[in-house]
């Protein structure tokens, strides 16, 4: 079974199950021993509780487990006075997903890898994202992550403003994502390039976050910076070079401080002043990446991944 992730515009691949982490569930007792098609998605064989949460995709709001003859009922919502009929042996559960990979972390995991997230709450936007929990004390989440060169990331204001890509190659969670995470508290950001030799450069920058679409979405960084990468975002020698409090632009906005347009140039989405010295986004080869982290990343052909992370200071 594939868990597909579609929510408003987002355009999200198909991630399969088994690489989704566990799940967090609240038992609903008021349902149990009871069972009802209406809400109802799908029925399948399980061997616990667990592998049956596993099941549960973006549709589901909450899911069955009978123990009694292993079976699995997802469910977009379950609510008493739609469980019309009666079945020994069901036990329900409500889906509950940490707003990043910070509280995915106080659950009890541990494990890097592909998990949902619900940053808003109320199952309004949830997102499959990767959650770093190895690096610098783990519980980093993803904002961007890119594995591969085959998806392009010459995407529009609407897209990057809701997300779009394939959780387990290639991604971007959505801007507003990041604003309401970063807007909440303050956080770091971890920015990550592994090089096809196994050679890993990185910066953490204490003070993250940017506007809502609004300020078309300004990004705020400051604070010490740390890393063997190099800060190429907010100490260039020229001031154009910097891109704290520039606006983000895109291949259908152009926000950059440029009388060209950067985002058309280089390709990709980013906060652009009159272009940049630090840009994730382009696009691999054959196509010519512009300036990836200069002057640190100037061969994009030895990239292997590139990765932009938050957490809460």
């Amino acid at each position: 079974m594939l868990l597909y992730f579609v929510v408003f515009a987002i355009l999200w691949m198909p991630v399969t199950l088994q690489s989704v982490k566990k799940r967090s569930f609240l038992a609903k007792p008021s349902c149990d021993d009871r069972i009802s098609n209406i809400e109802f998605v799908a029925e399948h064989q399980a061997p616990s509780r667990h592998s049956c949460a596993a099941m549960c995709d973006i549709n589901c709001g909450c899911f069955g487990f009978n123990s009694l003859v292993k079976k699995c009922r997802i469910h977009r919502s379950c609510v008493f006075v739609n469980m019309i009929s009666t079945e020994d042996g069901w036990r329900y559960y409500q889906i509950s997903a940490p707003p990043d990979c910070h509280g995915v972390m106080e659950t009890g995991e541990r494990t890097s890898g592909l998990y949902v997230i619900d940053p808003f709450g109320g199952r309004q936007q949830p997102a499959t994202v990767y959650c770093d929990m190895e690096t610098d004390d783990g519980g980093w989440t993803a904002i961007q992550r890119r594995l591969r060169g085959t998806m392009k990331f010459d995407k529009t204001w609407t897209e990057f403003k809701n997300g779009f890509g394939d959780p387990p190659n290639a991604y971007w969670i959505g801007n507003d994502v990041i604003h309401h995470l970063t807007n909440r508290q303050p956080h770091f950001l971890y920015v990550l390039f592994k090089l096809n030799n196994g050679s890993i450069f990185h910066q953490k920058y204490e003070n993250f976050s940017i506007g809502d679409e609004s300020t078309n979405y300004t990004l705020h960084l400051g604070g010490p910076n740390t890393g063997n990468l190099g800060d190429s975002m907010i100490s260039n020698p020229l001031p154009t070079d910097n891109v704290n409090g520039t606006s983000f632009s895109t291949v259908d906005r152009d926000n950059d401080q440029l009388s060209g347009h950067c985002s058309t140039s280089y390709k990709g989405g980013w906060w652009f002043n009159a272009c940049s010295n630090a840009f994730l986004n382009g696009p691999w080869p054959p196509e010519y990446w512009k300036e990836p982290w200069v002057p640190t990343i100037t061969t994009v052909s030895n990239i292997a991944e590139v990765r932009m992370m938050i957490k809460p200071t």
